[in-house]
């Protein structure tokens, strides 16, 4: 009987003895925690209990040295590669051995992070009984938060946050986790609410896929990259992944043809791939580098008439400084408020003698406010001075956004040739009303848009439909993208984070100069159906509009010479 109990009491103080030093182990060696007690849910197909141990891969381990060495760390994967998993097993970790951690997992949406919420939970169920008598009581365990509590009255939680512009505002945390950070609604400003949470020593994770070269994600790994900020850059390609074969990732790189950039965002293999190739855009097919324009400067008027000035720090950018008073000129342009944000723009356009579309100059500010861009915009359309007198220059108006300049322009500065829009019976406007702008609606966006892919379709051949491309408009250009809207639907927009400013001016642009003149039948060539504007028609009628005006001044001169001028 003594035997029995003295064996019992000798196996309690041996099971006491190993948890304690399992428990100092698993406390000092997170990887062993990890390898040894962390289950995962699985398809009941790889373990009939929808569970196994997580057993990580090399790149996996790897991963986890390089963020337990450093603060910040920014991760481009393809799918499936168990990073989420990683970050949430570090974060139950922190739970059980780092008393006072306050940790956040900032998503896509409240439902993904609750997700990884959920994940969390699901391995602190299944540690063993054990360890969780050995740690922190669960004293909370919310949709959207957990807490423990330890002996010594101190606290552990994980809050979990949709990625919004007030993410984590005020919180202090041990550790963040941006899961899918590339697909939140406002990465940007998600970012600059999260940064100051980690200020006080906090590590910040961020982890996604790729969505577009410039949108915040890409510029933050790119800048790490090129060793430009205090992240370090990790990627995993498709190849690491223990789900997909090679035969499966052709499989798969077929059934996305029509939409290359899905399939290369989740399954690339490199780096620069997964950037350059995903991302939705709006505009495919386009040269990956343009030159700048040689002249940069002013338009300015003095007693020598409206002349160019260079100027390093100018808004005006063109291509030849002497304009050709035979050509024709169109301007589209898109007004911003000039508080540092948006970029007031406008692009101006000429016809080759092939009825070809050119860009000669484009003006470019955000700083400027409305009324003083539109006196640069007025002279900017006077020194392109062409065949029939000063630019058509066409200004969006989005919601009433242009009409402070749009005023100044036809009212205070008189400019000689505005685009006139008139509406077609729509409620609210007579047939007979004249709008001395570009009304720009969710649908005309479209359209307008539309008609611009057309001339860049062939944009990356020796015979492009629209010439002129610049460095500045083809970064826009490339972080255009379809945006999926949450009813339903396509919008058309720069990629978060980014600008669109100079792609709609060109736009209109486009669109006035068609309007403006007859746009041939397609013309097929080996890049395509290739739209020309013929402007021969468009010619004679504003020869014979001026020559009509000539005649109609001149006959009510000489009725006034016959009528015996003034009379006292």
């Amino acid at each position: 009987m003594t035997s029995t109990i003295g064996d019992v009491r000798l196996a309690r103080k041996k099971q006491r003895i190993f948890v304690e030093l399992e428990w100092r182990r698993c406390a000092t060696d997170k990887e062993y925690f990890i390898q040894n007690y962390v289950y995962i849910q699985v398809q009941p197909k790889w373990d009939t209990r929808g569970r196994a141990k997580f057993e990580l891969f090399d790149y996996q381990r790897d991963a986890l040295h390089t963020w337990n060495d450093n603060r910040f760390v920014v991760i481009v994967k393809a799918r499936q590669l168990g990073f989420t998993t990683l970050a949430m097993a570090d974060i139950l970790w922190h739970c059980l051995f780092q008393p006072g951690s306050n940790l956040l997992l900032v998503s896509k949406n409240q439902d993904s992070a609750n997700k990884n919420l959920g994940m969390v939970k699901f391995m602190y169920q299944f540690l063993p009984d054990w360890m969780k008598e050995r740690g922190p009581n669960l004293t909370k365990a919310a949709e959207y938060k957990l807490e423990f509590d330890f002996p010594d009255g101190m606290k552990c939680q994980v809050k979990s946050f949709a990625g919004t512009e007030t993410a984590g505002a005020g919180e202090t945390a041990t550790m963040v986790v941006l899961d899918e950070f590339a697909l939140m609604p406002d990465p940007t400003n998600t970012y600059r609410t999260i940064m100051p949470t980690t200020d006080a020593g906090g590590r910040l994770i961020i982890i996604s896929t790729a969505r577009g070269a410039y949108n915040e994600f890409a510029k933050i790994y790119k800048s790490a990259k090129a060793g430009n900020n205090q992240f370090v850059p990790l990627f995993q390609p498709w190849s690491a992944s223990r789900l997909i074969t090679e035969k499966e990732y052709e499989l798969k790189r077929r059934e996305f043809a029509a939409n290359p950039w899905e399939f290369y965002s989740e399954y690339p293999s490199d780096d620069m791939e997964a950037f350059r190739e995903s991302g939705n855009p709006r505009f495919v097919n386009l040269p990956h580098d343009a030159p700048e324009f040689p002249y940069r400067g002013r338009i300015v008027e003095d007693e020598l008439g409206i002349r160019f000035e260079e100027d390093p720090e100018g808004h005006v950018y063109l291509d030849d400084i002497i304009p050709d008073n035979s050509l024709s000129y169109y301007i589209g342009a898109d007004p911003a408020q000039g508080r540092g944000g948006d970029y007031s723009t406008a692009t101006v356009l000429t016809l080759d003698d092939d009825g070809l579309p050119r860009i000669v100059g484009f003006y470019r500010a955000n700083t400027v406010e409305p009324v003083e861009w539109a006196a640069d915009i007025d002279r900017l359309g006077r020194f392109f001075d062409g065949r029939y007198g000063a630019a058509l220059l066409a200004v969006e108006d989005q919601g009433g956004q242009g009409q402070l300049p749009i005023n100044e322009l036809h009212r205070n500065l008189a400019y000689p040739n505005a685009y006139v829009y008139r509406p077609t019976g729509r409620k609210g406007f007579a047939k007979s009303d004249r709008l001395f702008s570009f009304p720009m609606s969710a649908d005309r966006r479209r359209m307008v848009i539309d008609k611009l892919a057309e001339y860049l379709a062939n944009a990356n051949t020796e015979a492009p439909s629209l010439r002129g491309l610049n460095h500045h408009l083809l970064e826009e250009l490339m972080q255009f993208v379809r945006q999926e809207l949450p009813g339903g639907g396509v919008k058309y927009a720069a990629d978060y984070g980014c600008h669109d400013d100079l792609v709609m001016s060109l736009a209109i642009a486009v669109w006035v100069a068609q309007e403006s003149g007859d746009a041939s039948a397609p013309i097929h060539n080996d890049s395509g159906d290739v739209v020309r504007i013929h402007h021969t028609k468009m010619y004679e009628i504003r020869e014979r509009n001026r020559i009509a005006a000539e005649e109609a001044e001149q006959q009510a001169w000489d009725s006034f010479i016959l009528g015996g001028g003034y009379s006292d």
